[in-house]
């Protein structure tokens, strides 16, 4: 009796057993990973933009309000772009790294927030001392952000090869 073919046969059956489920798991890795770099990207660049708006909102209140109002107007300027709930889906999705840069960048804008409330409106030196602060957090966290990305994309190749 020739056993090699009903032996070969069993073999081929038990390999593509086995090799079906690593696909499916390598599949839905990259699956995954490819989700998460889209969160992240999307909320990434809604923090972005949320800090830019509330910089420049920040910047309008100091030049355009009257001091007695700016308090009032500063707070509203701060909280009306939810850079505050941004930050807190930072919290949940994102790195450590990212999450401690976007962390300095809302406390930079708070402080600027309060500068605003209280600032003089002819101390330029003070203004563009607090604008520098601030572009420097901006660009941590922006480096920050690009190291998360490609960091997920070459974890997402990875799994594809």
């Amino acid at each position: 009796m020739n056993w090699i073919a009903p032996l070969a046969a069993l073999l081929g059956v038990l390999l593509g057993a086995g090799a079906t489920p690593l696909a499916d798991r390598r599949r839905w890795r990259r699956e995954s990973v490819t989700r998460l770099l889209e969160l992240r990207t999307a909320l990434y660049a809604e923090y972005l933009v949320a800090m830019e708006e509330t910089g420049r909102d920040l910047l309008r209140v100091l030049r355009t309000t009257a001091p007695e109002e700016r308090p009032g107007a500063a707070t509203a300027a701060f909280a009306g772009f939810d850079l505050g709930g941004t930050r807190q889906r930072i919290h949940v999705l994102a790195s450590t790294d990212v999450i401690q840069a976007a962390d300095g960048v809302f406390r930079g804008l708070r402080r600027a927030r309060d500068y605003v409330a209280t600032a003089n409106q002819r101390d330029t030196q003070g203004l563009h001392a607090m604008k520098d602060q601030v572009g420097t957090l901006r660009d941590r966290f922006q480096e920050v952000v690009r190291r998360d990305v490609r960091s997920l994309l070459a974890g997402s190749a990875s799994w594809s090869a």
